[in-house]
């Protein structure tokens, strides 16, 4: 299948479409020169009719064409002309000497009016012809002489039939010589017209070769880099490149947090990963008894549970937001799945003196949301609040019904951040603290749990409430 090309299609149709115009305007300049040439021939052949046709004249009762008197002198009657009368009352007929004995074909129009029309003359050349009644003049001295004589002519009783013809051959052949210089023109033109609609193309196709060399040539550690737009790029492209360009940021964007993901994943394993080659090289440092292995043994287990759940966030905030991973909303009551979640986190609020507050309110809160999302969100705001929450302190679970939105909220006092709370949602960001457990988080834990809302069509927000932080996941209402 061929490839549809921009340049081989402008040439195409602007040629066309110059060849066309180029006809018709070629054919209006030649009609509009043969009519003016035969307009010219026609009037010529009246004028000359209308000559002849006053030289009849009725002289001694009979008549006499004083053309023939004219011969010698008039070289355009001799020459140019062709005409012939014919004697309607007679039967004679006269001709030019141009004719010799050839005659012209007789006609005339309607009641003989004068009648304007093409012909072949006896020699086969094209002409133009007008044929007409004529009727002899009659001077006043003839009329007085026939009076005299008692027979006084009606020249009406003597009528004449003239054709007047000229020679079309020469003007066939300048119109013949004018289509081929058209033609000639035409073809000229075109040829001409191609050239500069080619070079004009090919000008205007350059910015558009410029940007594909770009992309052709574009290093590998380059790809997602911006193409510099041509100072010529056409304005019917600049939009289109200039989102090309907004593609490839988005492009750069994903590759950076791949980077960043992969390099703060590889940070995260470096830890436990060293953890578990110390624990095993003290281990078998020496001769242990099987009390002092389990010991060893356990540290190691704990170590590979950590890995485990390092491992199982960092799949679940890679999946969130791939087609793959599409999230299946079903109504679920935030209210008591939150419940649920903050059961397990119970023993560990008790240990250091922490009260888990429900007031939650007995009304059910139902949006439509995947309960294995929501069940990550509220597992890492509990375990966020029971890590970081003053000794002794509440953690307060609220929610409520917003006009739009079903708002719950986990908040507890932590005296000891005074950060920016957007920098909790940055990926492996971990707060600084003296808690015993802190150091065990990952610091994924919220911006997974922001990725989660998103894709459920919420949103996971901070802010600081007193002397303590309050986290918000608002949610639409089920309808």
């Amino acid at each position: 299948m061929s490839i549809p090309s921009i340049r081989r299609s402008l040439r195409i149709r602007c040629g066309i479409g110059i060849g066309l115009l180029l006809a018709l305007l070629s054919e209006g300049v030649y009609l509009m020169i043969r009519q003016s040439l035969y307009q010219e021939l026609d009037d010529s052949i009246r004028d000359t009719a209308a000559i002849l046709a006053n030289q009849v004249e009725l002289e001694n009762e009979a008549i006499n064409y004083e053309w023939q008197e004219g011969i010698g002198t008039n070289r355009g009657l001799t020459e140019d002309t062709l005409f012939q009368f014919w004697d309607k009352v007679h039967g004679t007929t006269t001709r030019s000497p141009a004719l010799g004995h050839r005659d012209l074909p007789r006609f005339t129009g309607v009641d003989g009016a004068p009648l304007m029309r093409s012909l072949q003359l006896p020699d086969g050349h094209y002409a133009r012809a007008v044929g007409l009644r004529v009727y002899p003049f009659v001077l006043q001295d003839e009329v007085d002489a026939m009076t005299k004589r008692g027979n006084v002519i009606d020249p009406k009783t003597l009528p004449q039939v003239l054709v007047v013809a000229r020679d079309g051959e020469p003007i066939r052949r300048t119109l013949e010589r004018l289509r081929w210089m058209l033609a000639g023109g035409g073809v000229l033109t075109l040829g001409i017209g191609f050239a500069l609609i080619d070079r004009a193309i090919r000008s205007s196709l350059r910015p558009i070769h410029q940007l594909s060399l770009q992309v052709k040539d574009r290093a590998e550690h380059r790809l997602d880099e911006p193409l510099e737009l041509p100072e010529a790029l056409p304005s019917e492209l600049t939009s289109l490149a200039t989102h090309f360009n907004v593609l490839l940021e988005r492009v750069a964007l994903i590759r950076q947090r791949e980077r960043d993901f992969i390099r703060h994943a590889a940070h995260e394993l470096r830890t436990p990963i060293a953890g578990l080659r110390a624990t095993t090289d003290l281990a078998l440092s020496q001769t242990r008894d099987a009390a002092s292995y389990a010991t060893h043994l356990m540290t190691c287990q704990k170590t590979a549970d950590e890995l485990g759940e390092l491992v199982k966030r960092l799949s679940a905030l890679a999946r969130i937001g791939q087609p793959s991973g599409a999230t299946s909303h079903q109504p679920v009551d935030l209210t008591h799945l939150l419940r649920e979640c903050s059961e397990p986190f119970a023993h560990r609020a008790r240990e250091r003196g922490l009260e888990i507050k429900d007031e939650l309110g007995s009304e059910p809160l139902l949006a439509p949301a995947d309960p294995a999302l929501l069940r990550i969100v509220f597992n890492n705001l509990l375990d966020n609040a029971v890590s970081y929450a003053s000794d002794g302190s509440e953690i307060r679970l609220t929610g409520r019904h917003t006009e739009r939105d079903i708002e719950i909220s986990v908040s507890n006092p932590a005296e000891d951040y005074n950060g920016d709370v957007e920098r909790l949602f940055e990926p492996l960001f971990r707060r600084e603290s003296s808690r015993h457990d802190a150091a065990s988080h990952l610091g994924i834990g919220l911006t997974l749990s922001r990725d989660a809302a998103h894709a459920m069509g919420g949103t996971l927000s901070a802010e600081k409430s007193g002397d303590g932080l309050r986290f918000t996941l608002a949610m639409p209402a089920a309808d």
